[in-house]
């Protein structure tokens, strides 16, 4: 009998547990921008369709049983007068949204499936409602519901009988937030051992209301729609079966991030948001997201979750996922041929996440290396001025049917064609740009750069400026020109005010805000020809302009504000520049605006150690870095 018990008992054991799955693979693709082109697809009869030549390369070279993707493939313009102009005259606003989402998506859809690719899970982009800002009262805060609906019938609802294709519950949870807005593009849904949660996170109170710095609509989760995915989460921890849960949507939580040619919009209340508290309270273990056109891997400081932002931008950048049951690998590739479909691409990052004990280890790796946001995002040493083409940067180095390998670029009228290496967290594609500039080895800590009115230093990638997020500033700088002068400048062409330019004013250290707002370092010359380090940090987000503390070889010095003393507010789109108005701005608007309405002029002199912060800098860092 005891051996008949012992038999039973085994029986039972084996039936209670869940089997393991077999290794799988799927595809993460964020802000793949292919699928405008199916808007007019009257005009492409009869021509091949190079989107799917590119994903069949994908499928045949890299596998995946499905695509996940954090939104935006499209443009998704359809409410403007442009558009509506250009697709059918004769529709309303409402009727061509309706109307040109079908196209769209029925056509990227069908190109995935050709390419072999029959599941495709998507989250809402801001380009498919309609794209940011959403100014109060306009066609695009209008029509939310438009966008949203033709969104849900070319991914989320069966085209025969109308049904929800992810329609199966998570425990005792329902599998979408019934009774909200999002119902049809906020869903849960397993597949093997893994549960995916894609979410909508784009609110509208209302068309006509303001609710955040994009208008009518913004990033949050909020009321039912964060009830049903708390519900979720929880009945997922439930489940045996269920071993990594994955959350996506379409905008970055955690900062800083990587920008590239974006506008950088974010989630609400970032770390401190309900929606994160939601996913780290329940053990999440990706958040996924796009918008940025740019990579960065984050860990929460609180958690094990972490944040992947990755670029799909057709196809140039991509991630593989392997997933067992006690691992999570990720592989990030990036193109390094001329086209997408002769399949050539290098190894630029890996995350492996390995669950097997009972601590979860991480393993991470070139662009996939966790994000130090402590260390400085930028910094230049001057130490090497390596030839552009042997550096490559995403998104300018290589445009799609670009060379890969672009050994100069033109600046501000100068022929650039070297590039010093961003020793920074931002890493290789945040290298700049540079011509007429000279290593002088009279610098406070080895080389220094030795610039002229017609240098130019400046980098591609946009960021770590976020609104009022923290960024602070330290250099070394020698100069004997009595001008006034740009140290390092955000501005762009078309961008007057929220910028966080560093100058000298009268020799005197300057924070420009705008044309008429500003902060001055009192009782300092700095124009003597000697090794001067001046450091600048914002103590907090959201500081007041007057809040924010100088410091002149070390030391604290006292500062007065010209102008209003508000809150800091610098644009998402600012990109760096060292010493000069930078990328698209020699010959631009903003040049003129610097140059000839302010009087600041290029610098004349030598930097070094230029480093850029995304917190505040402590005096004893301050006092450290002077030394």
């Amino acid at each position: 009998m005891k051996i008949l018990a012992t038999l039973f008992t085994a029986i039972l054991l084996m039936q209670s547990t869940v089997r393991a799955e077999e290794p799988w693979r799927f595809i993460n693709l964020a802000d793949w921008h292919g699928a405008e082109k199916y808007v007019y697809s009257n005009r492409l009869a009869g021509r091949p369709d190079s989107n799917v030549d590119s994903l069949r390369m994908l499928k045949e070279n890299y596998g995946g049983e499905l695509v996940m993707m954090p939104g935006d493939a499209c443009r998704g313009h359809w409410d403007t007068k442009q558009h509506i102009k250009s697709f059918n005259p004769a529709l309303t606003p409402a009727e061509a949204i309706l109307q040109s989402g079908e196209r769209c998506y029925a056509g990227m859809v069908n190109a995935f499936n050709e390419a072999g690719y029959s599941k495709l899970l998507m989250a809402v982009g801001d380009h498919e409602v309609g794209d940011n800002p959403w100014p109060p009262g306009t066609a695009v805060s209008k029509h939310q519901a438009e966008f949203r609906k033709a969104f849900a019938n070319g991914f989320n609802v069966n085209p025969d009988g109308g049904q929800f294709k992810y329609d199966k519950p998570i425990g005792e949870a329902a599998s979408r937030p019934l009774g909200t807005k999002y119902e049809e593009t906020s869903y849960a849904y397993q597949h093997k051992n893994v549960l995916f949660v894609t979410v909508d996170v784009f609110h509208q109170e209302d068309p006509d209301k303001q609710i955040g710095r994009q208008g009518s609509v913004t990033g949050t989760v909020v009321g039912k729609h964060l009830a049903w995915l708390d519900h979720v989460l929880s009945e997922a921890r439930k489940d045996d079966s269920i071993k990594h849960v994955f959350v996506q949507s379409h905008l970055p939580v955690l900062q800083p991030v990587r920008r590239v040619n974006s506008s950088g919009m974010l989630m609400d209340g970032e770390m401190e948001s309900d929606f994160w508290k939601t996913l780290r309270k329940h053990n999440v273990d990706i958040y996924f997201a796009g918008e940025v056109h740019s990579n960065t891997v984050t860990k929460d400081p609180k958690s094990d979750l972490v944040q992947v932002v990755t670029r799909g931008r057709w196809l140039n950048n991509f991630a593989t996922v392997d997933i067992t049951d006690d691992k999570i690998d990720l592989t990030l590739y990036n193109q390094i041929s001329r086209k997408v479909t002769d399949g050539k691409f290098e190894v630029y990052g890996k995350l492996v996440i390995d669950k097997s004990a009972e601590k979860t280890t991480f393993r991470d790796e070139g662009e996939f290396t966790f994000l130090d946001r402590e260390a400085p995002m930028l910094h230049f040493d001057f130490e090497e001025n390596f030839a552009m083409k042997d550096r490559i940067v995403l998104g300018f180095s290589l445009r799609q049917g670009g060379n890969p390998f672009k050994s100069e670029v033109n600046i501000g009228g100068i022929t650039c064609d070297r590039s010093f290496r961003n020793q920074g967290a931002f890493g290789r594609n945040y290298d700049a740009q540079n011509g007429n500039i000279e290593l002088a080895a009279d610098g406070p800590r080895g080389k220094a750069g030795v610039f002229k009115p017609d240098s130019q230093m400046a980098v591609y990638g946009a960021g770590p400026y976020s609104y009022g997020n923290t960024v602070s500033y330290a250099l070394w700088m020698k100069t004997t020109s009595e001008e006034d002068m740009m140290l390092i400048n955000t501005g762009r062409a078309g961008l007057e005010r929220g910028l966080m330019n560093l100058n000298l004013n009268d020799a005197k250290p300057e924070l420009l805000m705008a044309d008429d707002v500003r902060l001055i370092a009192k009782g300092q010359k700095l124009n003597d020809g000697k090794w001067h380090h001046i450091a600048v940090s914002m103590p907090r987000k959201d500081c007041k302009l007057s809040e924010v503390q100088f410091y002149v070889d070390g030391q604290p010095v006292e500062s007065e504000v010209l102008g209003k003393d508000n809150p800091i507010n610098v644009s998402m789109v600012n990109k760096v520049s060292v010493g000069g108005p930078g990328h698209e701005n020699g010959r631009s608007p903003f040049a003129e605006f610097m140059h000839g309405k302010l009087g600041i002029k290029p610098f004349e002199g030598s930097l070094d150690e230029v480093s850029v912060w995304a917190r505040a800098l402590t005096a004893t860092e301050v006092a450290e870095l002077a030394k």
